[in-house]
């Protein structure tokens, strides 16, 4: 009796991901798809040497997560660089789930892959491994991402506790992601002059640690999807101390600003990427920002504020107009921006 030849399997070689029906395409095979195009850039985990470990994990969301000038995969990896890089880690290494809806072309998946490639390649760091799983249509938003990255701080800086006077720094310009991709989902058209960029900081973060005296940083924090105001409510809330924030100074590309009344945003809820808040003392803030601007990363650091001591409000913003300084008010950012 002869053999029947095996049935070719079900492909995702195909236009569209399709959902696994017996454990050997889907998932599977997204995998493969996913590691094919990381290419080079996975790896095993470099050895951790002396120093203390440090991780940092995140589920990405991003609507829409295909945008202008990026897309999920860039921002995902970028957000666990820097928020390592911020904790006083070098990155070394990082893992990379996806959740992808049935239906979405495979040409995507291989897109945010690359974008992962290139945002690791960038950060110096490995993709130690990869996972993927198909759902229903309509049960996710084409794709999601959850990124767990660890890094090691090797030689822990003395630590210092923030004291009335000390300054709040920001490396980057604030809103333009939250700017940008609301542009892009309510096709308001400011995309095209308004950058969702993201850049990995660990570079700009390791020269800082470097070039600045011991104990004149006292905390760096990296500002992500709730924008500046969730990283100082934070702030405020873990040390006990009081913030004044002058609207005047804050960093906003005037069409971000633009893009931003518009949709009833505040510059300083707007998602931000690419930019990390620092608490620095009063008399190093100019070599903490002239390290700053001299990086490419860095250029449009700016001083927005400072440590005002313990007090009933938080975070206080001082309006631009000249209007009393009133508590930051507490909105919502749009749903689903990273």
């Amino acid at each position: 009796m002869t053999s029947r030849p095996a049935p070719a399997p079900a492909s995702l070689w195909t236009a569209q991901v399709g959902l696994a029906d017996d454990g050997e395409g889907g998932a599977g095979g997204l995998r493969s798809v996913l590691r094919a195009a990381l290419g080079d850039v996975c790896g095993p985990c470099p050895a951790l040497g002396d120093g203390v470990p440090v991780v940092r994990a995140g589920a990405h969301v991003v609507d829409p997560p295909f945008y202008g000038d990026g897309d999920i995969g860039h921002a995902a990896v970028c957000a666990t660089v820097n928020e390592l890089a911020a904790a006083g880690a070098v990155p070394l290494g990082l893992s990379v789930s996806a959740v992808v809806e049935a239906g979405l072309a495979l040409e995507r998946v291989r897109q945010v892959a690359g974008s992962v490639r290139a945002a690791a390649r960038a950060a110096g760091v490995v993709v130690v491994d990869v996972d993927a799983r198909v759902v229903r249509a309509g049960e996710a938003d084409q794709i999601y991402l959850h990124t767990a990255g660890i890094g090691l701080v090797r030689s822990p800086a003395p630590g210092a506790a923030a004291r009335a006077g000390d300054r709040l720094v920001v490396s980057a310009r604030l809103g333009g992601f939250g700017a940008h991709v609301l542009s892009v989902r309510d096709r308001l058209g400011h995309e095209s002059v308004v950058s969702g960029g993201c850049v990995p900081l660990s570079g700009l973060l390791g020269r800082v640690r470097e070039a600045m005296p011991a104990g004149a940083v006292r905390a760096v924090r990296s500002v992500g999807r709730g924008g500046l105001a969730a990283v100082l409510r934070s702030y405020a809330q873990e040390t006990g101390l009081g913030l004044r924030v002058r609207e005047a100074a804050l960093p906003v590309q005037y069409e971000a600003r633009v893009a931003l009344d518009m949709l009833g945003v505040d510059p300083l809820d707007a998602a931000t990427a690419g930019c990390v808040c620092v608490v620095v003392a009063a008399d190093a803030v100019d070599a903490l920002l002239a390290v700053l601007r001299a990086h490419p990363c860095g250029r449009e650091a700016a001083v927005v504020g400072e440590v005002a001591g313990p007090g009933a409000d938080p975070v206080l913003v001082v309006p631009a107009d000249g209007r009393p300084a009133a508590p930051a008010a507490r909105r919502e950012a749009p749903a689903r921006l990273a």
